[in-house]
């Protein structure tokens, strides 16, 4: 007689997903559905039943008897198959996609990400700065294992299968629906005595410090990334990562507005200024160096701009801190010129003649008309 292990191909060794996996590959193969043999499958079938239930394999292992005399004699749909395998519900055989669901003790590798903004003032983006970030995170219960009790037993609700099963005939064709069980949570146990550490909750709260590195030349929007900092959960293999979007810090920075690796900062002048010339000490520079800027190479139009050479914010390179290029941008002055005075003395009227002699007094004429400023009345 055939053993079930050798029904299954697999070793007498084997574990229960080798065990699962060669019976779908098996099943795929030799479901009559398929072109297999009726009689063949059976017995593949009740290899199964006996090698997938601990118990049975307990006893079966022991002795060489199938529990009870048991001998599957019905013919499973493929949905029943694979609906019990992978928990997915169907409509019919071959009625819905094979997959892990409901009752499969499958988890999501990993769970979701979390996004943090963290605001940062300009002058670290230009510096550069590290520090640590102190946080709460949950971590599974090592005094339970994240099952919430010391003592656990199977869910009274689905006797331990994690699944309710629904049986459905449409003319000849029996189908298999797999609903979760809700209150073991597809686990298939229920709590016999609460663990004293976790109370129950499965998870404990837990302190975690973030090294935040923040590289001269990042800039609004960059992206720190800590792998698997979010907190850990019973639904999921491993937990989603602790994301920082840097975000400018509004303030004394609101003076220089950046573009990459540009700055620019607005220069009120007046009229003489525009004209003869102007110096200025400006304060806030993101360096924190002094900046003294002096012109006097020629008249300026409102809205005109001056460049300075190496008085931007750096230019980032990925990479280790170390390697951060030290090559700085521009810095872009742009010249507001301040007209508002429009009555000059006669003494200023005639320096001014006598500056641009070409320039002729306007003359009232016959049919000249005269307009005024608007909003004046």
């Amino acid at each position: 007689m055939t053993s079930l292990y050798s029904e299954l191909g697999v070793e007498r060794g084997a574990s229960a997903e080798e065990i699962k996996k060669a019976y779908k590959k098996e099943a795929l193969a030799r479901h009559p559905d398929r072109g297999g043999d009726k009689a063949g499958f059976q017995r593949l079938q009740a290899a199964y039943d006996t090698l997938s239930d601990p118990q049975k394999r307990a006893h079966y292992d022991a002795t060489g008897e199938i529990p009870n005399g048991e001998q599957q004699g019905g013919m499973p749909d493929m949905s029943s198959i694979f609906g019990s395998m992978f928990g997915s519900q169907f409509s019919g055989p071959f009625g819905g996609p094979f997959g892990f669901g409901p009752g499969s003790g499958i988890r999501p590798e990993k769970g979701p990400n979390k996004l943090h903004d963290i605001g940062v003032c300009l002058a670290d983006l230009y510096s550069g700065k590290n520090f640590t970030l102190h946080m709460k995170r949950d971590v599974i219960c090592h005094g339970c294992s994240g099952e919430g009790g010391s003592r656990m037993g199977p869910c009274n609700a689905c006797g331990g299968k994690g699944v309710h099963v629904r049986a459905m005939r449409m003319g000849p064709i029996m189908s298999m629906s797999h609903e979760p069980c809700g209150p073991c949570g597809q686990s298939g146990k229920r709590v016999v005595e609460e663990c004293r550490l976790c109370r129950g909750r499965k998870l404990l709260e837990s302190e975690s410090n973030l090294e935040v590195v923040i590289e001269p030349g990042m800039q609004e929007g960059d992206r720190l990334v800590f792998a698997g900092k979010c907190s850990e959960s019973t639904q999921y293999n491993t937990p989603g990562d602790v994301v920082l979007a840097i975000r400018s810090i509004s303030g004394e920075s609101e003076a220089w507005v950046r573009k990459g690796s540009e700055l620019t900062y607005v220069v009120h002048l007046t009229l003489a200024e525009s004209l003869l010339g102007w110096s200025r000490n400006i304060d806030g520079h993101p360096s924190g160096k002094p900046l003294n800027i002096l012109w006097k190479n020629g008249i300026l139009r409102d809205g005109e701009n001056i460049r300075i050479s190496g008085w931007g914010m750096p230019e980032r390179v990925s990479g280790t801190p170390e390697r951060v290029s030290r090559k700085i941008g521009d810095l872009i002055v742009l010249c507001r010129v301040n007209l508002s005075q429009r009555i000059l003395a006669d003494d200023q009227r005639q320096i001014l003649k006598n500056v641009w002699k070409d320039w002729a007094e306007p003359t009232e004429k016959e049919g000249y008309i005269t307009g005024r400023l608007a909003g004046a009345h």
